[in-house]
């Protein structure tokens, strides 16, 4: 299959956020703009296209995607998941030269940092995975390469087992930017989220 040269970042919207007790995507940040759409926009501002992916029966966060303008991509098997999700995105994207794969509950990553992560991408054209203090982050870009693999990915890891397998391509980008660990589960980590960034 051809490659065009986009970068698509594929923004994973499918949890069920149980331990938030609501739909946390759509509460609202300092910034005024909700979770889910403020990722959204930090990360439409560093790649060619963003593909957001929801479970097939949020049409509640369907909509806030798509009455934003963004494309969705609605995943029948995305309570399975993460890696199911993130399969749907690649599998609605095939032609894409990387994937960043980014978690819809992550919003305070500072611009500089996505930024920082793309162009690694583009000088090493390995994966490229943020740490910060010793603990490796997102998002996460695979290069093209890794189409097949990121098509077969199941279950709640992730791409842990591709990252895994392919230890000696992972380009490492240090990084003292707190936001690329913290995601927001609670109601309390809504509550502490600040961000130089925000």
């Amino acid at each position: 299959m051809a490659h065009d040269l986009s970068l698509t970042g594929v923004l994973l919207a499918g949890g069920a956020a149980r331990r938030f007790g609501a739909n946390k995507l759509l509460a609202t940040l300092p910034t005024g703009q909700t979770i889910g759409l403020f990722a959204a926009t930090k990360l439409a501002a560093v790649v060619d296209r963003v593909l957001v992916v929801v479970r097939a029966e949020d049409h509640i966060t369907a909509a806030a995607f798509e009455n934003a303008g963004y494309a969705v991509m609605r995943c029948g098997e995305a309570k399975l998941g993460m890696g199911h999700s993130l399969g749907c995105g690649v599998a609605a994207s095939r032609a894409s030269a990387a994937w960043m794969v980014a978690l819809a509950d992550m919003p305070l990553i500072a611009p500089v940092t996505l930024a920082a992560l793309v162009t690694c991408w583009r000088d090493e054209d390995r994966i490229v995975v943020p740490r910060c203090a010793g603990q490796a982050g997102h998002p996460v870009i695979f290069p093209a390469r890794y189409r097949d693999e990121l098509l077969m990915l199941q279950g709640d890891r992730g791409a842990r087992p591709l990252l895994d397998a392919h230890g000696d391509d992972i380009f490492a980008f240090v990084t003292h930017d707190t936001g690329v660990l913290r995601d927001i589960d609670t109601p309390q980590d809504l509550a502490c989220a600040s961000h130089p960034e925000l």
